[in-house]
């Protein structure tokens, strides 16, 4: 696909989709657009944008293709560790009850996860957990509570399974008890505004599609999202670096808090 034909897409499916393109890496994004038209118009990119024109069904295929949608259930165990023992524990002292953001969420695994781990932790009930995502379609799966296939359980605990899920026809499905903390709306990370005073936000292996200045501009847009001391939850093969650092420190694995500039030069 040559530059002017992307510009051309990126273009017309902003204007369609309210998506800035140009937010991502454009090697993999390329890629999974050719591909999808390749599937859908035989490779003809003007027939695929007349045909997106009218036909409803295919715009919400395309917007469902382009969000990114890979996550399970406790992914990257080690860091579901630290945050049972380390985090949990430090951030809930002297407070009755903690406020999350899953951003990104997803088909909701990593929303449910966090309350699994605040059940476990004892703060469950007193809590609120905010799950958001771009993508209407895995967002209405997670309001659900699924269905979730034995495949997508697998990083399911066999005792949280019969503790936190029913086994329907479909699959598993999460209990109210978890579903009942959890708020899940549409944000397109991109564009909307964002609610503030987070303990904790887990945006995981979602900014490794950004550009570098989008990457920067939303770590420092979560870093303005967080209460003091509030921790920054990412992926386990991200990082914050340079600039991202500032106004952050690491506290171990991939969690960072908030700090003030005058206690990181201290630090």
């Amino acid at each position: 696909m040559d530059d002017v034909t992307y510009a051309r897409l990126q273009n017309q499916l902003q204007r369609k989709l309210g998506l800035d393109l140009t937010a991502y890496k454009p090697q993999q994004m390329r890629r999974r657009i050719g591909t999808f038209i390749q599937r859908e118009a035989g490779g003809d990119v003007g027939a695929f944008l007349a045909r997106l024109q009218n036909d409803h069904a295919l715009l919400a295929a395309t917007r469902d293709m382009l969000t990114i949608n890979v996550t399970d259930f406790f992914r990257d165990g080690p860091q579901w560790d630290i945050l049972a023992r380390d985090v949990l524990p430090a951030v809930s002292r002297g407070k009755r009850g903690l406020s999350i953001w899953s951003a990104g969420c997803s088909r909701g695994q990593e929303a449910l996860s966090l309350a699994i781990a605040l059940d476990h932790a004892g703060v469950l009930l007193s809590s609120r957990i905010l799950a958001t995502d771009f993508d209407r379609e895995v967002l209405a799966k997670a309001k659900a509570g699924g269905p979730y296939s034995q495949e997508e359980m697998r990083g399911v605990p066999a005792a949280d399974r019969a503790k936190y899920f029913q086994e329907t026809r479909a699959g598993m499905t999460a209990a109210r008890r978890l579903l009942g903390q959890i708020r899940f709306a549409e944000v397109n990370l991109l564009r909307d505004p964002f609610e503030k005073n987070f303990d904790l936000i887990a945006c995981r292996n979602v900014m490794i599609y950004f550009e570098n200045h989008v990457k920067s501009e939303l770590i420092s847009r979560f870093r303005q999202a967080l209460a003091p001391d509030g921790l920054l939850f990412i992926g386990s093969t991200e990082a914050l670096l340079g600039d991202d650092l500032a106004g952050f420190q690491r506290v171990g694995g991939n969690f960072y808090r908030r700090v003030s500039e005058a206690r990181r030069e201290v630090a």
